[in-house]
C-alpha cells in the first residue's frame, strides 16, 4: 500500500468517524428531546417540534449559509459552528432546571439554535469533499459517509429510547454535549485542502436557489423530492404516535422499530456501494416507484390485517429504509463532479434547504390528523396520493427533463 493510498485511507477513517459520532449524538439528543415533548404535550404536534422547526430555520438561514461556505475556508466554518453549537448545548444544559416548567418554549429556542450552527457545519463538511479526498474517491466517501450515518442512526433511537427511560433528560443533554466535542476534535484532525476563496467578493443574490436554474435534472430531482416527502412524513409522525399514544407501548418499543429502518438502510448503503451506475437519474427515477409503492402497501396492510400492527411498521421501516439508502448516495456524487467549486455552497445548501421546505407543513397537517382520524383509513389514503403524485410528477411533470446532462 503506497503513502498516498494510506493517506487517503486516513481522510476517509477520519470522515467516517466524525459522522457516526456527530450524527449519533445529535440523533440520541433529538429523538429523546421528542420524545420528551410527546410526554409532556400528549401530542403528535410535540413529538414533530423539530421536524417543523428545522426546515423553517433552514430556509431562513439558507442563503447565508450558501454564501458563506463558498466565500471562505470550508474547515475553519465547519470548526466555527461546532464550537457555537457546543456553546448552546452548555448553556441549555445550564438553564434547563430553570426553564423546566417552560419545557415547549426552551425546545424550541434549543432547536433553533442547533439548526442553525448544524447546518452551518454539515454544509461546509459536505462541500468539502472534494478537499478531503481526490475525484477518484468521491463516490467512496459518500458511501462511507453515508454507511456510517446509517450505523449512528441504527443505535440512535434505541439507545435514546432506552436512556429515556432511565436517567434524567439533561444528562441526555451531557452526552451530545461530549460527541459535539469529539466531533471537533475530528475535524481538527483532518485534512482539508484549500478551497478557492474571493474575500473581496460581496454577496449579492441572497436567492441561492437560482444556483439550480444551471442544473435542471438536479432541480426536477428535488422538486420530485419536496413533494413525496410531505407523504412520507405520514410514517414519520404516525409511527410513534400510534405505537406510543394509540397502541399504548413504550418509548423502546418505538425506538426499536425506528431503528430497524437503518438496518435496512445500512443494507442498502452496502449494496450501492457495491453497484455501478451509468444513468444516476434514471435509476433514481425509477427508484421513485418503490417508496411510494411501499407507502401504499403499508397502508393497505394495516387496513387488511389491524392485529399485527407493530409487524407491518418493523417491515416496511426495514424495506424504506433500504430503498431510501440506495437512492441517496449517488446524487450527492453527481453533484460534487459535475458542480464547479464555487457553487457547491450554495447548490448543497438549496439541495439541503429544499428536500425538507414542505415538511412543516407536512408535520402540521398529519399531526392533526392523526389525532382525529383512524390511522389505517390516513396510511391507506396517504400510499393512494403517494402513487398517484408520482405518476403526476414523473410521467407528466418529468417527461422533457434531460437525465444526462
Amino acid at each position: 500500500m503506497d503513502l498516498e493510498e494510506t493517506a487517503t485511507n486516513k481522510q476517509l477513517i477520519k470522515a467516517g468517524a466524525t459522522t457516526v459520532i456527530n450524527d449519533l449524538g445529535a440523533s440520541i439528543f433529538n429523538y429523546a428531546l421528542s420524545l420528551k415533548l410527546l410526554q409532556v404535550t400528549g401530542s403528535a404536534m410535540g413529538y414533530g417540534t423539530s421536524l417543523i422547526i428545522g426546515p423553517l430555520v433552514g430556509v431562513l438561514v439558507a442563503p447565508w449559509v450558501g454564501n458563506t461556505v463558498d466565500r471562505y475556508q470550508r474547515k475553519n466554518i465547519a470548526l466555527i459552528a461546532e464550537s457555537a453549537l457546543i456553546l448552546t448545548l452548555i448553556i441549555y444544559f445550564l438553564v434547563f432546571e430553570i426553564f423546566h416548567t417552560n419545557i415547549l418554549i426552551s425546545a424550541i429556542v434549543v432547536v433553533c439554535l442547533n439548526n442553525i450552527t448544524a447546518r452551518f457545519f454539515t454544509i461546509s463538511y459536505l462541500s468539502s469533499t472534494p478537499q478531503i479526498v481526490n475525484g477518484e474517491h468521491i463516490q467512496r466517501l459518500n458511501s462511507i459517509e453515508s454507511t456510517a450515518a446509517t450505523v449512528s442512526s441504527i443505535l440512535a433511537p434505541a439507545i435514546a429510547g432506552f436512556l429515556f427511560g432511565i436517567i434524567d433528560f439533561k444528562w441526555l443533554i451531557i452526552l451530545q454535549i461530549v460527541t459535539e466535542v469529539v466531533t471537533l476534535i475530528l475535524t481538527v484532525v483532518t485534512h482539508f485542502d484549500n478551497n478557492d476563496v474571493d474575500n473581496a467578493k460581496q454577496v449579492r443574490n441572497l436567492n441561492i436557489f437560482k444556483s439550480l436554474n444551471k442544473y435542471p435534472a438536479v432541480r426536477f430531482f428535488l422538486i420530485v423530492t419536496m413533494c413525496l416527502n410531505i407523504t412520507s412524513t405520514a410514517l414519520v409522525i404516525g409511527m410513534p404516535y400510534v405505537v406510543i399514544q394509540i397502541l399504548k407501548y413504550s418509548t423502546t418499543i418505538s425506538g426499536n422499530i425506528e431503528g430497524i429502518y437503518s438496518v435496512g438502510a445500512l443494507i442498502g448503503g452496502i449494496i450501492i456501494t457495491l453497484v455501478s451506475l451509468k444513468n444516476v437519474f434514471k435509476f433514481i427515477r425509477n427508484m421513485y416507484w418503490v417508496p411510494s409503492l411501499q407507502l401504499f402497501l403499508l397502508g393497505l396492510s394495516l387496513f387488511v390485517l389491524p392485529h399485527y400492527v407493530l409487524f407491518i411498521f418493523a417491515f416496511f421501516e426495514f424495506s424504506i429504509g433500504i430503498m431510501n439508502a440506495i437512492s441517496e448516495p449517488p446524487i450527492f456524487t453527481y453533484v460534487q463532479k459535475v458542480v464547479p467549486e464555487e457553487d457547491l455552497g450554495k447548490v448543497n445548501t438549496s439541495m439541503y434547504t429544499a428536500a425538507q421546505i414542505l415538511t412543516p407543513i407536512a408535520v402540521f397537517i398529519f399531526s392533526i390528523v392523526f389525532a382525529k382520524v383512524n390511522y389505517q383509513v390516513i396510511f391507506l389514503v396517504n400510499g393512494i396520493v403517494s402513487l398517484l403524485l408520482t405518476l403526476f410528477l414523473l410521467e407528466i411533470v418529468g417527461k422533457g427533463v434531460n437525465y444526462n446532462e
